[in-house]
């Protein structure tokens, strides 16, 4: 794949680019990126399409933004409006939300939380799934592995937010500062 390239579709050889299969396209490339970026979108399109199919399979999204009066840029404005995708204006923003090190320092996921902290006991099983899962979880997961359920949780993970422990990013997924 690396030296030639490749090819990865649902439909045969010779098959027509035909709108209908353009979903089932956004699908195979939201399941195949680690991050999703809208460039520019209207209020309907298939970048609108692989975004929200991103989104649910757990992947990062980010948009452009774009002019305020621009028909094309409409989509981009709304994903980064309603927090489905997280503003995109230069490559350091994609890195600090991947939580990707320029440098060779640890990165904050990795460094160690103070051991000194005090924390109730939901509390410190939160932090210890989210230390095991670097790039966080989303809260139903959370709670299904924690045991513990949804109301009660949001109430620690707002908790430790404000504590800067945690952080939570769209899609109601959250991850240790």
């Amino acid at each position: 794949m690396l030296k030639q390239g490749g090819l990865l579709t649902e439909h045969g050889f010779g098959s027509q680019p035909e709108a209908f299969k353009f979903p089932a396209r956004n699908r195979i490339i939201a399941g195949l990126a680690d991050v999703v970026i809208v460039v520019e979108a209207a209020a309907k399109g298939g970048a609108l399409i692989t975004a929200d199919i991103a989104s649910s399979y757990d992947r990062e999204v980010f948009a452009v933004p774009g002019h305020l009066t621009s028909p094309y840029s409409a989509g981009s404005n709304q994903l980064i409006k309603s927090s489905v995708a997280h503003l995109f204006t230069s490559v350091a923003d994609l890195a600090q939300v991947m939580n990707w090190s320029t440098d060779n320092t640890p990165s904050p996921k990795e460094a160690l939380l103070p051991e000194n902290l005090e924390l109730t006991e939901q509390e410190a099983q939160v932090v210890l799934l989210l230390k095991e899962h670097p790039k966080g979880l989303q809260i139903d997961e959370l709670s299904w592995r924690a045991q513990i359920p949804v109301g009660p949780l949001s109430s620690v993970l707002l908790t430790l937010e404000f504590r800067s422990i945690v952080r939570s990013f769209p899609g109601k997924k959250f991850a240790l500062v």
